[in-house]
């Protein structure tokens, strides 16, 4: 099953390591190396030119996404709220 995540970006849901709620993501020293590592490697991918929503992470790539955890909790395992 692919999971569309925003703009036309649809990644196998096996694939999905994490689903992060921007509004709730504390910026540690390891998070911020984490995103400066993955831009780096050109392995980060901006799905928006606004504020995003939520970052995916998934095997190889990190997303930062306009959609809501909520949408893609929904999209992935198929409930609401």
């Amino acid at each position: 099953m692919y999971v569309h995540i925003g703009s036309d970006i649809s990644v196998p849901a096996h694939w999905i390591i994490g689903i992060f709620d921007c509004d709730q993501i504390t910026l540690s020293e390891e998070s911020v190396r984490f995103i400066a590592e993955a831009e780096a490697s050109n392995r980060l991918d901006w799905l928006t030119n606004r504020v995003p929503r939520s970052v995916v992470v998934t095997m190889d790539r990190v997303y930062f996404t306009p959609v809501t955890t909520a949408t893609l909790r929904a999209r992935c395992y198929g409930v609401k709220g």
